[in-house]
């Protein structure tokens, strides 16, 4: 059994194995999403040099470069990557790796981020291209939620805040609303809210 979550990985201390391709996708990648990476490998691509506030190690992997990491990403060889995972397993670190029989507990969906709505989408290595089709047709199908968005933030809050069995079952049908229908209710939510902190004086 699988769980999709979403890490955040701002100034978090991630280590990569490897030197070639792999290596320096999931390098950017987790730079991108504000991770402090350090690659570590006998030997790295030409174009790691291009590559700015990564830090490199031009050394075998050995199990102290995981001291102070929270995730590691296996992209050097099939028996590497084993070591790195279990010795990772060992210290509560998670490990991303290509393939799931290289004993990593994490692997890296196809995703991208539509107007503040987190996409994702995975085959377990079966067909990777067939990731990038169904993506698009996630995105076709989100396309029309994105300027509902706000609106669905601020109506989930209130609704919560109320806690009753009413407000529980209308924040199920908020996803079928209109734009036009969501800031009406919105607008009478928030009226209700200001009368009971602010009650007319009689």
């Amino acid at each position: 059994m699988s769980l999709c979550v979403e890490l955040s990985l701002e100034g978090a201390r991630v280590l990569v194995v490897g030197g070639g391709r792999l290596a320096l996708r999931r390098s950017v990648q987790l730079q991108q999403e504000g991770a402090s990476v350090c690659a570590v490998a006998p030997e790295f691509l030409p174009a790691f040099d291009r590559l700015h506030g990564i830090e490199r190690r031009i050394a075998e992997y050995e199990a102290p470069f995981l001291d102070g990491c929270i995730l590691a990403a296996a992209a050097a060889t099939p028996e590497v990557n084993r070591r790195l995972a279990a010795d990772a397993e060992a210290r509560g670190i998670l490990t991303l790796a290509a393939a799931p029989e290289q004993g990593a507990r994490a692997h890296v969906l196809k995703s991208e981020r539509e107007d503040g709505i987190l996409l994702a989408c995975s085959t377990g290595g079966a067909f990777p291209a067939l990731s990038a089709s169904l993506l698009d047709s996630m995105r076709k199908a989100a396309s029309p939620f994105a300027d509902r968005l706000p609106l669905l933030r601020r109506l989930r809050r209130l609704l919560l805040d109320r806690g009753d069995e009413e407000s529980l079952i209308l924040l199920a049908e908020l996803p079928e609303k209109s734009k036009e229908e969501l800031a009406v209710l919105l607008q009478s939510l928030e009226k209700i809210k200001k009368r009971r902190i602010f009650p007319e004086n009689r």
